[in-house]
C-alpha cells in the first residue's frame, strides 16, 4: 500500500459525499454485515457514513485503508451498484 493509492481512494470517496451507499463490513472469516447510509464527510484520515436503522440514526467512521484492505466494501446505490475501488 502506498500513499498514492490511499490518496486515490480518498479522492474517490470525496467525490461520493452526499450519495447513498451500501457497505459490507467483514466481521470475521465467514460473517459480514450489510448496511445502507449516506457518506457524510471526509477528513484527512477517515470518512463518515450516516446510517439510519429502525428510526435510529448513527454515524460510522472508516479509514481509507479499510477499503484498500477489503475490510469494508462500498457500493454506490445507483442502477448498476458501482463498487468504490
Amino acid at each position: 500500500m502506498t500513499g498514492n493509492s490511499v490518496a486515490r481512494v480518498k479522492g474517490i470517496v470525496e467525490g461520493c459525499v452526499g450519495q447513498k451507499v451500501k457497505f459490507k463490513v467483514r466481521k470475521g472469516k465467514t460473517r459480514s454485515q450489510i448496511n445502507e447510509g449516506v457518506i457524510a464527510d471526509t477528513y484527512p484520515s477517515i470518512f463518515t457514513v450516516q446510517v439510519e436503522n429502525k428510526g435510529l440514526r448513527r454515524v460510522v467512521s472508516f479509514n481509507y485503508i479499510d477499503i484498500l484492505t477489503n475490510y469494508v466494501e462500498f457500493f454506490i446505490c445507483d442502477d448498476e451498484e458501482t463498487k468504490i475501488v
